[in-house]
This record gives C-alpha cells, sequence and structure tokens, in this order.
C-alpha cells in the first residue's frame, strides 16, 4: 500500500512539475502583454487609406519634424474619470497636407491595432488643438498606447484614439 501511495505522489509531482515548466521557454510577458506583442511596431506605421487611391504612410518618427504643439487639457473618459496633461505632437491638418491629403473629406476614420475605429469629423479633424501626439507629460507615451495617438483637446476621450494603423479618407 506503501509502494502505491508514493508511486502515486511520485506520478503526481511530476506532472505539476512538467505542467509548471512547460517547455521551459519563458515569454516573460503575462497573458494580458502578450496579445500587445507586435502592436507598438505595428503602430510606427499608419496607412493613409484615400478612395482616390493614394495610399501613404506616416512614419511615428517624422512627427517630430513638424512644429511641435502643445495641447495642455483634461482626457475625459466615458466613465466620467478626467486626466489632466499635456499633450505634445504635430497638427493633424498639417500631416495630412504634407501627405496629399487636402481639406476636401468630410470625414477620417480612425482604426487602431485592436480594430476599434472612430469617425473624426472634418470640422474637428481641422481643429488647431487636433494633434497626431507622441509625448505625455514631456515623456514619450506609454508603450501600451502605441508611438503616437489622436488627441482632440476640445472633446471627449471618444476621439482619442490610440495604437492607431489606419486613416481612412470619407469624401
Amino acid at each position: 500500500m506503501r509502494k502505491i501511495i508514493l508511486t502515486t505522489l511520485a506520478l503526481l509531482l511530476a506532472l505539476l512539475i512538467a505542467g509548471c515548466g512547460g517547455s521551459g521557454k519563458s515569454s516573460g510577458l503575462l497573458r494580458s502583454e502578450a496579445r500587445l506583442e507586435g502592436m507598438y511596431e505595428a503602430c510606427r506605421h499608419v496607412e493613409i487609406s484615400d478612395p482616390a487611391g493614394a495610399r501613404p504612410t506616416i512614419e511615428s518618427d517624422e512627427l517630430r519634424g513638424f512644429p511641435r504643439i502643445d495641447v495642455t487639457t483634461k482626457l475625459k473618459r466615458s466613465n466620467g474619470m478626467e486626466y489632466p496633461g499635456t499633450w505634445s505632437g504635430a497638427r493633424l491638418s498639417e500631416v495630412l497636407a504634407e501627405h496629399g491629403v487636402g481639406d476636401d473629406f468630410q470625414e477620417l476614420r480612425f482604426i487602431a491595432w485592436d480594430d476599434y475605429a472612430a469617425r473624426v469629423s472634418h470640422d474637428i479633424a481641422m481643429r488647431a488643438d487636433t494633434i497626431l501626439a507622441y509625448e505625455q507629460d514631456g515623456e514619450e507615451l506609454p508603450r501600451e498606447q502605441g508611438p503616437m495617438r489622436l488627441v482632440v483637446g476640445s472633446e471627449d476621450g471618444f476621439y482619442w484614439i490610440l495604437m492607431i494603423v489606419r486613416i481612412e479618407i470619407v469624401r
């Protein structure tokens, strides 16, 4: 009887060790972090999709070549929480113009890496406080937000898209 119990315990211990150890290769990421793997790099290149056929790309690094715009405001979330701060980046209207997008569109559709999408009207897109931000409070954006995010200082957080991968022009 004692031999059966010891054998059973040894077998359970072996299974436990094998189950916990897996392959011995750990990614070092939590499950919630693993789903974001590759996101940051993918968001460094934002495609502009125009029904006229043009498909220029905004590179996150090029934003620093535009005049720096600082927007001091509060990010207002739908749950009522507010986050005051200063976001810095390039004015969206100037970035679009540099990439051949005039102001003859009805709206822009921003698509995020996780397939979240939001429409931004022409009027909102062309405002002086609508920027593609690369900094928050003088520091790089947190990595989980991507290398750039849309900030609309005069609007609620619904418009503040992060992890942007594509901007679709609606004419």
